[in-house]
């Protein structure tokens, strides 16, 4: 139908990651609102009726473009006009932090350059009833409505010479027109921007107004070495209501972007690199809404490509920044947005660097993006994509499984010669979070609902996303938390789990992450086995029965006791061309298991052994809790059933996923511990139990508190002897994070060599090897560097500049 069920603006602001888990009812609490579209030539007008997807009979209706921190953009590609045939058209809202943006397309067969072709988008309904109060701000363009508090809504319109837009607003219903004199089949946009007053400075409320003349953004080209290699203009974009960015290519910047790495290893590390200023000409506290979209070549291929912003001398200085591609449906493949507020009135410039392969010496760029299913067959909903270097993705998610597999689907194996070097690997996927079903209805997958994206970090040396949920019949509330490290060995992730049970809960089934997963689980592992630190517990053949589902309750609530426990599915033999499936394995770790049911302490994981079977056979690896008659490990808090969980139960959880190569042969990777690893233990889990082992750090502080130790967190100290400690094991490059710091530069990593402190320098072209991220919450800074560690290592951060 197309309606608007609700329009206002959000009270009692909030911090990012506590609105992750906000209620609805903030939205269910706004009024109603009447959106219309309309389409004509010259004086007769007709009403958009018919609201589709990419067909008539695709369940997606609303297409996700851009999704993030600040901006949401859906699309309705097939709008239609029963009244009168000849006319197609499109609905687009673009959502940032302080403004929406309404647009509605049209084109006809029946316009003529002898006609007035009109776009229109109407808008009325409670929303604006409340709002009496009207002002014209700008005749014809831009119009304020507010109700008896002085809170209310600003309407903007924008024109060009050869497309001239005015709003009206009459009988409590606003008009955005625009019109033109076009040839048939010619696009014509109206758009209708909104911005409530609350969110408005006079300052920003000129900028909105005229944004020509309130503000200059400046971009220039550098190349690698940062030489200026060109400027291009930036303009409004009144469909977006920010900034529009064109960036430049990297074969522009005239650097080679021939990818040849073993000819030219220095190509690992061409960065695309573009100069941004922002001049808000005097006016301090102002927020600049940037888009900026690129073609292909920001970086040497789209499933890399980690942006970061940096001060002008290379320092990253954690700005956040919205990171969405698009590779299905071309031609803007990056679509990055951020939004600085100008807090004086000096310009402001600083660095957009793209790493696309490493960053700084030796190390790949991690890399999270949200990417457009646009293009892919009928899909629309979100998808996310995470890389390692530039040469496929590594693990890719559904958050609201809209394709009906699963949370985590296709992974891929790092630096394995599948195909060719440097190029994607075949697929192992895939994974789940919160396997949960009912004991009343036992045939219904309790999926998690409502689900929100917090992406912290991007990359390039430490993702840092959190996709936080309810399950649908809102009993247990989830908060799953994905970090990527950038490494040169293999695909290491952490996922931080973290359930609370807001109801009592009966179930059939419940899992808090599950490897493979029931629904992608076709990979051709023949085996499975699980473990500790000290060696393999079980090493068993996947059967060979086509039967799902628990083979018997003996298949649930197998504890992992010891140091490091440890799954893994391996001698994988699907190995079809062109890219072969069984060069990669898969499985996790516990590194911390914590749960508190009804009061009772629960630290050792367990398992469940669930039988699957997409393609072939599976064994799925489910993490869940003791399962027994009677249930005597938690006692009377779970009623002496066995599948029953008291409200206000918790439970926190660490697992370290790991995507090992399979054959050494074909492993060409840089990882010390994995080329020292002998041939023969590739493929078994004795590989597994030594990643385990191996990769357990220990942190002993000196100066500053550990908050986490896989991977490392460290709250610093307020002073230039930020942090210091002892850091002990690690495989491959192991992730330092450093929290609480009042400022984003003058800081040093340095290690201890003797009696001497070193830095630890990575660096290839300037500053380019830790990353920066600012915390809002608190007004501090973190800073993530890699290390290569495993022995004993004495580390420190140090003030200085």
């Amino acid at each position: 139908t197309g309606d608007l069920g609700r329009f206002g603006a959000l009270g009692a602001p909030m911090e990012y990651e506590p609105a992750a888990t906000r209620d609805i009812s903030a939205v269910e609490g706004l009024p109603a609102a009447d959106l219309h579209f309309e389409a004509g030539a010259d004086a007769a007008t007709v009403r958009a009726d018919g609201f589709l997807g990419a067909n008539a009979s695709v369940i997606n209706r609303a297409r996700l473009i851009d999704g993030g921190r600040f901006m949401n953009r859906i699309e309705i590609p097939t709008v239609s006009y029963s009244a009168n045939g000849v006319y197609s058209g499109r609905v687009a809202i673009a959502s940032m932090p302080r403004h929406v943006v309404f647009n509605h397309t049209v084109s006809s067969s029946a316009w003529n350059v002898g006609v007035v072709a009109r776009a229109r988008v109407l808008l009325s309904g409670a929303a604006l009833a409340g709002l009496p109060d009207a002002t014209w701000l700008e005749a014809g363009r831009a119009l304020r409505l507010t109700g008896a508090d002085g809170e209310g809504w600003v309407f903007v319109v924008y024109s060009t010479p050869d497309r001239p837009a005015t709003l009206t607003y009459a009988d409590g219903a606003l008009t955005a027109e625009t019109t033109a004199n076009v040839a048939a089949g010619t696009r014509l946009t109206a758009s209708l921007l909104a911005f409530p007053t609350r969110a408005a400075s006079p300052a920003q409320t000129a900028l909105y107004l005229q944004p020509a003349a309130a503000a200059t953004v400046g971009y220039r080209l550098l190349n690698r070495a940062g030489e200026v290699r060109g400027a291009y203009d930036v303009a409004w974009d009144p469909t977006l209501g920010a900034y529009r960015v064109p960036l430049q290519p990297i074969n522009i910047a005239g650097d080679s972007t021939q990818t040849n790495y073993d000819a030219d290893p220095s190509v690992h590390n061409l960065y695309g690199r573009h100069e941004l200023t922002v001049d808000t000409h005097g006016q301090p506290d102002v927020s600049v809404p940037l888009a900026m979209f690129s073609p292909e070549k920001l970086s040497l291929y789209i499933t890399g490509g980690a942006p970061s912003l940096r001060d002008p001398d290379g320092q990253p200085n954690g700005l956040p920044l919205q990171i969405s591609k698009n590779w299905h449906d071309p031609p803007n493949w990056y679509h990055l947005y951020t939004q600085p507020t100008v807090t004086d009135a000096a310009p402001y410039t600083m660095e957009l660097t793209v790493a696309s392969s490493r960053w700084g010496r030796d190390a790949y760029a991690a890399s999270h993006a949200q990417l457009s299913l646009i293009g892919y067959n009928d899909a629309g909903g979100r998808w996310d994509e995470s890389a390692l270097g530039a040469f496929g993705e590594s693990i890719t998610y559904d958050p609201d499984v809209t394709l009906g597999r699963s949370m985590v689907d296709d992974v891929r194996p790092f630096l394995v010669l599948a195909d060719r070097k440097w190029l994607w690997t075949g697929n192992v996927g895939g994974a789940d979070f919160l396997r949960y079903v009912t004991a009343a209805e036992p045939h219904w997958h309790r999926r998690l609902a409502r689900v929100r994206t917090l992406v912290g970090s991007g990359g390039p040396n430490l993702t840092d996303v959190e996709y936080a949920g309810v399950s649908t019949d809102g009993r247990i509330d989830a908060r799953i938390r994905t970090q990527l490290g950038r490494t040169n060995d293999l695909v290491r992730v952490y996922y931080h789990l973290d359930y609370t049970f807001l109801q009592d809960v009966r179930y059939d089934r419940l899992a808090f992450f599950q490897v493979a997963a029931d629904n992608y689980g076709d990979n051709g592992f023949t085996r499975y086995a699980y473990g500790n630190d000290q060696g393999v517990t079980l090493d068993a053949a996947v059967p060979a029965a086509a039967a799902t589902g628990y083979a018997s309750d003996d298949a649930r609530g197998i504890a992992l006791p010891g140091t490091a426990p440890w799954v893994m599915l391996y001698a994988n033999t699907w190995n079809t061309p062109p890219l072969p499936e069984h060069l990669g394995n898969v499985g996790f770790v516990v590194r911390h298991f914590e749960a508190d049911i009804g009061g009772t302490r629960v630290t050792t994981p367990h398992i469940n052994l669930n039988r699957t079977n997409n393609r072939s056979p599976q064994i799925a690896f489910e993490l869940g809790l003791p399962f027994q008659a009677g249930a005597p490990w938690c006692g009377a808090p779970c009623l002496g059933d066995a599948r029953f969980i008291p409200a206000g139960s918790t439970v926190r959880a660490t697992v370290e996923y790991l995507v090992p190569p399979s054959n050494k042969a074909a492993y060409y990777g840089g990882g010390a511990f994995l080329q020292g690893l002998p041939a023969e233990l590739y493929d078994t889990p004795e590989m597994m139990r030594s990643l385990a082992a191996e990769n357990t750090l220990v942190v002993e502080p000196v100066v500053g508190v550990v908050h986490r130790t896989a991977p490392v967190e460290i709250d610093t100290v307020d002073a230039p002897l930020a942090a210091e400690f002892v850091l002990t094991g690690g495989v491959g490059y192991t992730p330092l994070s450093f929290r609480g710091l009042v400022r984003h530069d003058g800081w040093r990593l340095q290690r201890l060599e003797g009696d001497a402190w070193v830095a630890v320098d990575q660096s290839v072209i300037g500053n380019d090897y830790w990353q920066a991220r600012f915390e809002a919450d608190t007004d501090t800074y973190t800073l993530t560097y890699n290390v290569e560690n495993q022995a004993p290592t004495r580390y420190r951060l140090v003030w200085a500049p």
